[in-house]
């Protein structure tokens, strides 16, 4: 190889290799930045968690149909009143369940001045209905 021919053959060399380290640290920076996150950013809290209503609520069951292909009544809606006005435009979500605590069906929906009525996916059968539980968020 001739004097010229090895010259030029470096000069290549050393670019591939500028490039190759130019690639990781770009690839490297990249990898870094993602999600935004800095050591200056991290951090913890905690703050108490309270509720909009203290007293309680009243749920109401819903006027039950009878439905002639389980033979037995059923109910689709459950009413919640005396919710606190704080709770307003808050969600109030609904499950019914049987005496082996297994959910029947839930539903939410938004709550309103006045009283708030929960529909359900689907009809939950009265008689294993025993249980409900409820949350407001």
């Amino acid at each position: 190889m001739n004097r010229r021919a090895r010259s030029n053959s470096n000069r290549r060399r050393r670019a591939t290799a500028l490039l190759l380290v130019g690639a990781c640290g770009l690839a490297t920076a990249s990898a870094a930045s993602v999600g935004g996150l800095t050591p200056a950013a991290l951090g913890a809290d905690n703050r108490a968690i309270t509720s909009c209503d203290t007293n309680g609520i009243t749920l109401t069951r819903g006027t039950p149909t009878y439905n002639p292909t389980v033979g037995h009544y059923v109910i689709t809606t459950i009413r919640a009143t005396g919710v606190n006005a704080a709770c307003r435009g808050r969600t109030l979500a609904v499950t019914v369940a049987n005496t082996a605590g297994v959910a029947i069906t839930s539903g939410a929906a938004t709550i309103v001045a006045g009283g708030t009525t929960v529909t359900f996916a689907t009809s939950a059968d009265i008689k294993t209905l025993t249980k409900v539980a409820a949350v407001i968020y």
